[in-house]
């Protein structure tokens, strides 16, 4: 049976829009993955960006509304989680902190809970502030979220009371294995999933499609939009910590416009309104990334060697990005969900 009719407000959906994605994480992280030490770092790095990705999906893709502050609640995840699991004695050493701060510091959870914390702590902060920037549109709510990014990276850079500053906090906790950042990307995943086929998603739909008559039908715009940004906050922050425990520090300038820009052009290129164009563009992006990398890096493919200069990668997405906008806006997936035609015979 391909549809199964909704329950509590779930709309009816196909196997082949969620499992298809879930089959395609896990079988490329497993076969990538256990190749080397070096590409199961990779690996690890590519499902925090895709769970980065998904966070801007549930927002950005099925409202329509930009948003360049997404960045600031993986900061604050990342921050939130460091500063949980870090050995006390090197938080001591490495931050300067309040006595707010340091009564926190002094706490140390397992990498479970921390991630636990970070999601919470950036959806609760990304919906106070969504009650002001919800209530702007198109360039306005472009340069708000992106007021709100600068405003997050000075806070945690400049005020080392308060942030790690311009060092980085060492001795967070890596993820030894796979399954950790395998399990939350393919948990994260389901549930933006979920929000999308329910009827916060498919409100939020109507008002990207028409912001002026979705009001006509009833459709309290501001509450919810409100709504996906605190929960696509909610799973920046569960990002901006995964990448914490990947790199095994916390660095501000991680999450700053090269992490922004990054994961916006992987949304954008793979096709933001479907969860398959967010996994589709963070596959092109990261391994066509990769390839360049190692390119720049004076390291041959397949026999090939090219030397590339440093930036290469960077110039590659740029320039993707923009052919994109101008040959297919909508991206690879045209924004669209895959699934498997019906070919079932219809009955007269």
């Amino acid at each position: 049976m391909e549809k199964i009719k909704n329950i509590s407000g779930i709309t009816r959906f196909s196997f082949t829009e969620l499992f298809g994605p879930i089959l395609i994480i896990t079988a490329a992280s497993c076969l990538i993955g256990f190749s080397s030490a070096s590409l199961m770092l990779t690996v690890q790095f590519a499902l925090c960006y895709f769970v980065m990705v998904l966070a801007l999906q549930v927002f950005v893709g099925n409202s329509g509304v930009l948003s360049f502050g997404h960045g600031a609640f993986a900061m604050l995840g990342a921050f939130v989680s460091g500063l949980l699991t870090a050995p006390i004695r090197i938080k001591n050493n490495a931050l300067s902190m309040t006595d707010l701060l340091q009564s926190i510091a002094d706490i140390q959870v397992n990498i479970y809970l921390s991630l636990l914390i970070a999601a919470i702590v950036g959806g609760v902060v990304a919906g106070i502030t969504g009650v002001f920037l919800m209530r702007l549109n198109g360039l306005a709510a472009g340069i708000a979220t992106f007021a709100l990014l600068g405003v997050a990276y000075n806070f945690f850079f400049n005020n080392t009371k308060f942030g790690p500053g311009s060092q980085a906090l060492p001795g967070v906790p890596k993820f030894q294995n796979l399954f950790i950042p395998l399990l939350l990307a393919l948990l994260a995943l389901v549930l933006v999933y979920l929000l999308n086929v329910s009827s916060i998603g498919r409100t939020l739909r109507a008002t990207r499609e028409d912001n002026l008559a979705a009001p006509a039908l009833g459709i309290n715009i501001i509450r919810v939009r409100r709504i996906a940004f605190a929960l696509s906050g909610a799973l920046a922050g569960l990002a901006g910590a995964m990448y914490s425990h990947v790199a095994g520090t916390v660095q501000v300038q991680d999450y700053y416009l090269g992490f922004t820009f990054l994961t916006l052009s992987m949304l954008v290129i793979g096709g933001s309104g479907s969860i398959w164009g967010a996994l589709v563009g963070t596959l092109l992006v990261i391994s066509v990334g990769q390839v360049l990398l190692m390119m720049e890096q004076g390291k041959a493919i397949f026999g090939l060697s090219i030397d590339l200069p440093n930036g290469a990668r960077a110039i590659f997405i740029a320039a993707t990005l923009v052919v994109a906008l101008l040959w297919r806006s909508s991206g690879v997936t045209n924004g669209k969900e895959f699934a498997f035609p019906n070919f079932k015979k219809k009955s007269n």
